[in-house]
């Protein structure tokens, strides 16, 4: 992680948005550009054509790719990029959230918020799942990103002074929280929380992750095909898991 580095490519990413559109604009994916800036400052890595796709990044340490949302995606690029290449998939996570509300009509900023919602990094496995079958390969990396980020949404109002048709048009990032790399199997053993007896169920699991049961049970089904965890019994209440080796 290199907070100076990713100040920089935000820094110039903002400039460079509000050159193009107007002071308090931004276009659609501001917060993909300034990571590919942050991850590969040189432009000429940028948008290069491999094979029939296009990646984000080819450089030194190979293809990066930025997704940050619905990795199931990417599955076919992935596959073929890791015919030629490494491959890292850089996934950011919103960890504080601001929302600012965007007049649609005049562009005017009508109200900010602190969001109550937190990702972490349990939130990034379950988007992992989709990409399960690539983990054991050697050349596939995850990277996840926590940051701290402002969401822009625009809205109209109808005729009784409230908000219709919002969408959110952009994400920007304000700060980098942590960089958590997962490049191969043994790098997943640290999301197991302290605290679990030998023997655990998924609530057991979100209790000392502190997450909830429907995410733990996500993850838990995840890292059970990656051999992280293993099932050795079962209860009425579901699954009874041991830590792997």
């Amino acid at each position: 992680m290199d907070i100076e580095k990713f100040n920089a490519a935000l820094k110039e990413t903002l400039e460079t948005e509000r050159l193009k559109n107007g002071i308090g604009t931004y276009s659609e994916g501001t917060l993909h550009a300034v990571l590919k800036k942050y991850f590969e400052p040189s432009t000429e890595r940028h948008e290069l054509k491999v094979g029939k796709y296009v990646a984000d990044i080819v450089g030194q340490n190979g293809i990066i790719e930025i997704q940050t949302r619905q990795l199931f995606r990417m599955k076919d690029k992935i596959k073929a990029f890791l015919e030629v290449s490494d491959v890292t998939v850089v996934h950011p996570v919103s960890a504080v959230r601001y929302v600012s509300w965007i007049d649609s009509q005049t562009g005017e900023v009508v109200g900010r918020r602190k969001s109550p919602s937190k990702g972490n990094l349990y939130e990034a496995m379950v988007e992992l799942y989709s990409l399960r079958e690539f983990v054991a390969d050697p050349g596939f990396h995850f990277v996840v990103v926590l940051l701290e980020t402002e969401e822009l949404k625009d809205f109209k109002l109808n005729k009784y002074g409230k908000k219709k048709s919002v969408r959110r048009f952009d994400r920007i990032p304000l700060r980098l929280i942590s960089e958590e790399h997962f490049f191969c199997k043994d790098d997943y053993f640290r999301l197991i929380p302290d605290g679990l007896a030998d023997r655990f169920t998924s609530a057991d699991f979100a209790k000392n992750a502190k997450i909830h049961r429907s995410l733990a049970q996500a993850v838990l089904n995840l890292f059970n095909g990656m051999g992280i965890v293993e099932r050795v019994d079962r209860n009425k209440n579901g699954y009874i898991y041991t830590v792997g080796k």
